[in-house]
């Protein structure tokens, strides 16, 4: 017991240290720019240093492997930047409340039982990066292999001496933090508009009860919270009298860093696009708005996006067949595979096929509206009714709460509702692609709907609030929803201290890992696969199921199909 709390505390210094570390590169990545952050939420701050991290990780993965000394280096700058960069022009209590807003959440962290993909491929991807240098065709290995996230680069960044891989799932949680000090802060800010308030409050509560268990985040949901941020700096933007530069860079830095999480998140570029129309209906100079630095380093960012894509499929995007090489290299995907690959990543969504089930004719199954009714059957029915049940009590919940800033009838012309509009717009619009094309809510569902149903509800918000007694309920919103969170929490650690499979808590604070039988296959004398049956786990990497022959050219290692 006295092994475990010390391990414990361990694990608590480190999620500080990392803390402090992301929010150190994401201080020296505005300094670069000559973004003055001194007022800036600490959140956005953070999230700018997964841009720089995820930037870093990219390029230093084509030198060596992301092993210990080399994450011991990254973190430790990082915390030399937060003491330099950040430390001396925050206030003393910025830094106590990131370490009591860790406290106070620490319970997410603490599972035995991980993502249903974890084993599957978050944890032997990840691995792979903190054991190798970057390898040419590792989509060959392992169908999930080919969907790029940057999250998993991320999870790279924490493989520690003697801690290994028990840190992996740090940047979900970190991620959860810094969307989650955004929002707090909005929802407190002096005079802020009621409808950033309400939207702020809205998206705590619904983070907190709903998304509050870390074994479902996978690379998906951090994503979501972030599309959150996105929303809220798009309200912001329309609200403004006058377009804001710091504005348009904030939504230009969320936007590169979804579409490095999931592909799905390429949509939302739409959004970019219509702000710069704006500003050039407006008049103005679309040059005022651009930071050239910034704009290079966004560039860069994409072209590693598509390069890392290339190497691990042949395809700049992936599943875009039209933009794949095919069977051009012996490493790449055949169209044809890429294609079958898509089609069943189709099926999955539209509940063609689960892990005990698939329908007989996929073709057409997936023709026009087929899907439909049985999708109602087998998704809508649970995971959609239940998700929108869970909304509707956190629109309850805060028009009861708030119901003093909330009109019996809506005015067309207010400018407010003119925002409601586009975000409705928007919201809606976003949420068509996503259930024609992957209508699960894991696949970039959860955030939009929200948005849309959030939007229904922005027409009666007033414009004028009573800021005492507007306080007190904020802070009780906030209260509410970290105490749901926390209770659902240590109920669960509870349940997996009790359960009697595999995953029971027996070793306290690590989650559950099991030892894989691997057969190595050799190149020589160097290992340079290892097989397995199902899944890999954390086998020494890299790892698969099926031996594949390798070629070794200027130092990289390709496989070929």
């Amino acid at each position: 017991m006295f092994l475990n709390i010390i391990d414990t505390l361990v694990i608590f210094f480190l999620v500080n240290l990392i803390l402090f570390s992301y929010i150190g590169y994401g201080a020296i990545l505005f300094k670069i720019i000559n973004y003055k952050f001194d007022n800036l939420n600490v959140g956005y701050i953070g999230i700018a240093g997964c841009f720089l991290l995820i930037f870093i990780s990219y390029i230093t993965i084509f030198i060596t492997s992301h092993n210990s000394l080399h994450n011991i280096i990254i973190i430790a700058f990082g915390v030399f930047l937060f003491f330099f960069y950040y430390f001396p022009f925050s206030k003393n209590k910025n830094l106590k409340f990131l370490i009591f807003f860790t406290l106070i959440t620490f319970s997410f962290f603490l599972i035995s039982k991980t993502h249903d993909d974890f084993s599957y491929y978050h944890l032997p991807y990840s691995l792979n990066l903190s054991e190798n240098k970057i390898q040419f065709g590792l989509g060959n290995l392992n169908l999930a292999f080919r969907h790029h996230s940057s999250i998993l680069f991320l999870n790279s960044l924490t493989f520690l001496p003697e801690i290994k891989y028990y840190l992996f799932n740090l940047p979900n949680y970190l991620i959860y933090i810094f969307v989650n000090l955004i929002l707090i802060g909005e929802a407190l800010k002096k005079n802020n508009h009621n409808f950033l308030k309400i939207f702020s409050i809205f998206f705590i509560i619904l983070i907190n009860i709903k998304f509050s268990r870390l074994a479902e985040y996978g690379t998906d949901l951090a994503g979501q919270l972030i599309l959150v941020i996105l929303f809220l700096n798009i309200i912001k933007f329309f609200l403004n009298k006058k377009f804001e530069k710091n504005n348009i860079f904030l939504i230009s830095l969320i936007l590169v860093l979804l579409f490095s999480f999931k592909v799905y998140f390429t949509l939302y570029f739409l959004i970019f696009f219509i702000i710069i129309y704006l500003v050039l209906k407006s008049n103005q100079n679309l040059f005022k708005f651009i930071n050239f630095k910034s704009f290079i380093y966004f560039l860069i960012f994409l072209l590693l996006i598509s390069l890392h894509n290339f190497i691990s499929t042949g395809c700049l995007i992936y599943p875009v067949s039209s933009l794949c090489v095919g069977n051009y290299f012996d490493w790449s995907l055949t169209h044809n595979e890429i294609e079958k690959l898509k089609t069943w990543l189709d099926l999955w969504s539209k509940a063609g096929a689960g892990p005990n089930y698939k329908v007989d004719n996929i073709e057409e199954y997936l023709s026009g509206f087929n899907w439909v009714a049985n999708w109602m059957n087998k998704y809508f029915f649970n995971k959609v009714s239940d998700y929108l049940l869970t909304l509707i009590f956190v629109i309850l919940f805060v028009f009861l709460l708030f119901r003093n800033l909330f009109s019996k009838k809506i005015r067309f012309r207010k400018k407010y509702n003119k925002i409601s509009y586009l975000i409705l717009i928007f919201s809606f619009s976003f949420l068509v692609f996503w259930f024609f094309n992957h209508p699960s809510l894991r696949y970039g569902g959860y955030m939009p709907l929200a948005i849309f149903i959030f939007s229904l509800i922005s027409f009666f918000i007033k414009e004028k609030t009573f800021e005492n007694k507007l306080n007190k309920r904020i802070l009780f919103s906030i209260f509410f929803a970290l105490f749901i969170f926390n209770m659902k929490n240590l109920n669960r650690i509870h349940f997996e201290f009790e359960r009697n499979d595999q995953f029971k808590f027996n070793n306290f604070p690590y989650f559950f890992v099991p030892e894989k039988k691997f057969k190595p296959i050799y190149s020589g004398k160097d290992v340079y696969l290892n097989i397995v049956e199902h899944h890999c786990w954390a086998t020494p990497s890299p790892c698969s199921n099926t031996i594949y022959k390798i070629k070794n050219k200027a130092g990289f290692i390709f496989f070929k199909r």
